[in-house]
């Protein structure tokens, strides 16, 4: 990936993991997630081209999960991806600073600049309280975009 993916992906893990560690997530990389009476899913989504992120979440049943092709899938190794679109939601930026490419946190342009990426990165973290009320209770948030929503 590029130097921008891999300063922002470093900030990310300053400052928005150690949050959803305190939210009850564990995981690693792009993936997480979290136990309650349900499984709550976290992924991070780069673009392919770089310069943009987004975290999609959803939840589903504890348990290993039969997909709709057959695909038995152990609990631990559950992701937003195995989970219906109609059933997920996303932590999107909002505003001129949104990403053009997929409405994501755009960090392209940054360049050297530590303290974009970190400004950033914060930014997220502050956020994610939204994610939390989504999966508990699908109260959609100003950054929350529902993707199963008309």
């Amino acid at each position: 990936m590029s130097r921008e993916g891999d300063l922002i992906r470093r900030e990310l893990k300053k400052h928005v993991i150690p949050r959803l560690e305190e939210l009850g997530f564990s995981g690693k990389g792009l993936y997480f997630q979290r136990k309650r009476e349900v499984l709550d899913l976290l992924d991070f989504q780069y673009w392919k081209y770089g310069g943009e992120f987004l975290l999609e979440f959803a939840s589903c049943e504890l348990g290993d999960l039969k997909t709709s092709w057959g695909e038995i899938v152990p609990e631990n190794k559950i992701t937003v991806a195995h989970i219906s679109p109609l059933k997920r939601a996303r932590l999107q930026q909002q505003g001129p600073t949104r990403g053009k490419n997929f409405g994501g946190f755009a960090f392209e342009g940054f360049a050297d600049d530590q303290e974009r990426y970190e400004s950033l990165a914060r930014q997220v973290a502050m956020l994610l309280p939204q994610v939390d009320l989504w999966l508990r209770i699908r109260e959609v948030g100003s950054h929350v975009h529902v993707l199963g929503a008309a």
